[in-house]
């Protein structure tokens, strides 16, 4: 739907850009101000649409990476949750402080909810779901790093993974790295949809006054119609 409005406004803009020409044409006089305001409007829009659509891939892909480092296989964050506190139970205590803070830790990260990318071509990029998203994936590599952290401060020892702890850290770092890069993609992807809001205002304005240029010449045209009968 959004897309869509955008389209047909840019398509009203170069239809009366068009015309305007036209009439200039006509009567071997330079274009009205309008006309140049409407074009050089639309090549703006046009070049922040690009600029939209190439950090949208930019940011869908670190995304993805991200999501594959949270969740995409047996040695991403969530899925090391089961096999890690079963090693944590099995060399700390119940109930003695270090058990109960990597419990708590695992359960954070294990019921955290990531949401799904919420940035689409079609629409635009609505700031409580793009700021919900990163906060989500920000809140994961927090928990993971403490949870690393913790277990390097308790000396504690893998057995159920394939990971030494210099592995974990290093995962941890990684992707609170691509967490880092995500909120500077998604408040880059923020700026340019602020500037294509301001670009679409002005240019219903510049429609505005095209089609008042419009009427004036058609009202030209009209007395100079009825004096020459």
């Amino acid at each position: 739907m959004y897309e869509n409005t955008q389209t047909k406004k840019l398509t009203k803009a170069l239809g009366l850009r068009d015309e305007l020409v036209r009439r200039a044409s006509l009567t071997g006089t330079d274009p009205a101000p309008e006309a140049a305001r409407l074009q050089t409007l639309i090549e703006q829009i046009e070049v922040t649409s690009q600029q939209f659509d190439r950090q949208v891939d930019l940011y869908w892909v670190l995304a993805e990476t991200r999501r594959g480092l949270a969740n995409g296989n047996d040695k991403a964050i969530k899925p090391l949750m089961d096999p890690l506190w079963k090693d944590i139970i099995c060399q700390f205590r119940d109930g003695t402080v270090a058990n109960d803070l990597l419990k708590i830790l695992c359960q954070k990260i294990q019921r955290l909810l990531l949401p799904t990318f919420p940035v689409s071509r079609k629409n635009p990029a609505f700031p409580k779901e793009v700021r919900l998203y990163e906060d989500s994936y920000a809140l994961l590599g927090e928990y993971f790093g403490w949870l690393i952290d913790l277990l390097q401060i308790v000396h504690f020892t893998p057995n159920r993974i394939r990971c030494t702890l210099a592995e974990l850290q290093e995962q941890a770092g990684q992707f609170n790295t691509l967490a880092g890069q995500g909120r500077q993609f998604a408040e880059t992807l923020r700026e340019i949809q602020l500037t294509q809001l301001l670009l679409h205002r002005q240019l219903d304005q510049a429609i505005g006054a095209a089609r008042g240029r419009m009427l004036i010449y058609r009202r030209e045209a009209r007395r100079v119609t009825k004096l020459s009968l």
